[in-house]
């Protein structure tokens, strides 16, 4: 009887489980860690200059997919990171970036997209999100790296759980 009604109470528990939807796995990229959706078609890795981890998720060329690259070659128009970001997201035209890299960004990253940072602690979030095409999150490591995160599906809700539930 005792056997029974373990086995019954596990069986209970253990349904809601595979019931779960939203499965996520961990990715590793620049000494962080990320949560990504679970069941990715391919995860492929380029190293040396280009520092790229690419999770696709269909097999159709360019479409469904998440990019970590190390964007520390990114014009900020002679100012901080930070600065920079700021004054991309800002309406005022006095800062003091360089304003044809300002403008240069916005026409890339800003221009019909949802825009804002998300600040968690001691780290800001730079986000880029578009309904219709690539959206980008930027942010900086511990160690100082830029890092562009990328997708053609994630949503608002999908980048913050990406980057840990922020």
């Amino acid at each position: 009887m005792k056997k029974n009604a373990l086995l019954l109470t596990l069986s209970c528990l253990a349904f809601p489980a595979c019931g779960q939807t939203d499965q996520q796995i961990t990715a590793a990229y620049a000494g962080m860690k990320f949560q990504v959706p679970a069941s990715p078609v391919i995860i492929a890795s380029l190293g040396a200059k280009n520092d790229i981890l690419l999770i696709k998720y269909s097999d159709t060329v360019g479409k469904k997919y998440i990019t970590f690259n190390t964007e520390n070659s990114l014009e900020t128009g002679g100012c901080e990171r930070s600065y920079f970001f700021e004054a991309t997201l800002s309406e005022k035209e006095a800062h003091a970036c360089d304003q044809a890299s300002v403008e240069s960004f916005k026409s890339v990253f800003v221009q019909d997209k949802d825009a804002g940072v998300w600040k968690v602690e001691n780290r800001a979030y730079y986000y880029f999100l578009s309904d219709q095409d690539t959206s980008f999150v930027f942010f900086e490591t511990d160690n100082g790296n830029l890092i562009k995160l990328e997708s053609d599906f994630l949503d608002s809700g999908g980048f913050r759980r990406t980057l840990g539930g922020i």
